[in-house]
């Protein structure tokens, strides 16, 4: 799909004759304000088209599911949906961050430092584009460390203009989160569960009832750095719980066979529960992503398949902790479960923890791993947690992460990436890395540019329109999955339109 305008400006053509520079002539400066004109009314006819088809909620009044009185999860018609409490599909489009401490510089230059009206405007605005949720909560935690974001009057307006929302019962900080000196928990001590269950005593009870919420989410704080929790775990002082149940996994896998043990590692250990005291281990960072093909048939396959046994481990002790404690205060409401990189947990480890969690939520879809082949093994539906369509740093500095040449492209791969989503019939919904207004503090130090406006307020009209359009169209879409040959297509079309708007990265 592309812009109503670029496609009614294509049916315009200026005479050959015509000598003045295209941009310059009147009469395509008249034939671009008509056809803006008519993008305007295509868009808010195809909005109230929609609205009248809308339920309290946003849901979907064409294709029906049962009436709970919460949000849950039905498959109908072979396609995977959220239902609203009113018994409608619903199909989540959301932001990330809909609110960040980082904005703090953009209310100070646009709002003047009023935060109420940054913060209500900020939300009309992304009503305007059509976003209808906040599956990241009003605000994640490593987005508002500074405490700008005020969460209880965030939600008081979610709920005046019933906007759908999650909840975070946070089971680990984000890296951006330590301050110094701090590192992971140890998941498997017994304070740690504790710890858990008192956020989830503190959060719960005051959700348990509210038709609104769409169920609770663990924050991005789990499994991203997979190599650094298990060795986080095996360094902790002697004997800790943590230690303990890693090297128990590593003397399961040997059958306590510590000559086996030693050839694979190079090491010369009495016995393997030596690693609980006085011996220590390390994994390579390249264990962090070894489900990238290219990554995986360097490693060495049989501490690979140790390193799986002792991840899939910490995911179910995890993600038990966490929906154990949920359910003892709720059991309305779904459990999103952790925001995670695609790349972080295999099939296997996510069928174990697949009773804990009501679906997956990988952060991105990825050409390289193969994201609805995992949901299908598992047996469970999809929200894209986290998706990518891209950033822009000007003049080509910074990190480059993700980087794309244009905010315009940016919108390009907004259409292609949401497009595909909306016809696969695994998805539930997708919530996008952005926030409304570039941001200061650290992503500002990093040159990246994530916003749909300016720091100063200044919009980014090609992006705004892109995205406003599509979203607009979900259920233009949505109803109609595609085939598995038509989703691959999808698929290609998204990864093309990436490789034309991306950025090389640099290399170090």
């Amino acid at each position: 799909m592309r812009r109503i305008s670029f496609k009614v400006l294509g049916v315009f053509a200026l005479p050959a004759k015509q000598a003045t520079p295209l941009i310059q002539n009147p009469q395509f400066r008249i034939m671009k304000t008509i056809a803006k004109a008519l993008a305007v009314l295509a868009a808010i006819l195809n909005l109230s088209i929609h609205a009248a088809q809308l339920d309290q909620y946003g849901g979907f009044t064409g294709v029906k599911g049962k009436q709970t009185g919460y949000f849950h999860l039905e498959k109908i018609n072979e396609r995977n949906w959220f239902v609203t409490p009113d018994g409608n599909v619903f199909f989540p489009v959301g932001l990330s961050h809909m609110l960040s401490g980082e904005s703090i510089d953009a209310c100070e230059k646009v709002y003047g430092g009023d935060a109420d009206s940054w913060m209500k405007d900020s939300f009309k605005k992304a009503q305007a584009m059509g976003f209808n949720c906040a599956l990241g909560s009003a605000t994640s935690p490593e987005r508002n460390l500074n405490g700008f974001v005020d969460v209880d009057k965030a939600e008081a307006l979610f709920r005046k203009a019933n906007f759908p929302y999650a909840v975070g019962v946070i089971l680990l900080k984000h890296p951006w989160e330590f301050v110094d000196g701090e590192t992971l928990p140890d998941i498997f001590h017994p304070e740690y569960k504790q710890l858990i269950e008192s956020r989830a005593k503190a959060v719960c009870p005051k959700y348990k009832d509210d038709p609104l919420v769409m169920g609770y989410y663990y924050g991005f704080g789990a499994f991203n750095r997979a190599d650094e929790w298990v060795n986080h775990h095996l360094s902790l002082p002697a004997n800790s719980p943590g230690r303990v149940a890693i090297v128990d996994v590593l003397i399961e896998q040997y059958g306590a066979n510590v000559a086996k043990f030693n050839e694979a590692y190079g090491t010369s250990l009495q016995q393997i529960a030596d690693l609980k005291s006085t011996e220590e281990l390390t994994y390579e960072k390249a264990y962090e992503r070894r489900n990238y093909p290219v990554i995986r048939k360097g490693l060495n396959e049989q501490k690979l398949k140790d390193f799986e046994a002792i991840i899939q481990h910490m995911c179910v002790t995890l993600y038990k902790i966490g929906h154990n404690a949920i359910r003892r205060y709720d059991t309305n409401h779904l459990i999103l479960g952790s925001f995670i990189k695609e790349w972080a947990l295999t099939a296997d480890s996510l069928k174990r923890a697949a009773p804990y969690v009501d679906m997956l939520a990988p952060q991105h879809v990825n050409r390289y791993i193969p994201v609805n082949q995992v949901a299908a093994e598992v047996d469970l539906p999809i929200i894209f947690s986290d998706e990518y369509f891209g950033f822009h740093y000007p003049g080509g500095t910074g990190s480059r992460h993700a980087g794309v040449k244009s905010h315009d492209g940016r919108g390009d791969i907004y259409q292609a990436n949401l497009m595909r989503h909306l016809k696969d019939a695994q998805t539930l919904g997708v919530t996008y890395c952005a926030c409304m207004f570039d941001q200061g503090g650290e992503t500002s130090k990093k040159n990246n540019q994530n916003g749909f406006y300016s720091i100063e307020g200044k919009p980014r009209d090609g992006l705004i329109e892109a995205v406003t359009e599509i979203n607009r169209a979900i259920y233009t879409h949505a109803p109609q999955p595609a085939s598995p040959n038509e989703l691959k297509k999808l698929d290609e079309q998204l990864w093309a339109v990436w490789d034309k708007n991306s950025i090389k990265r640099r290399r170090n």
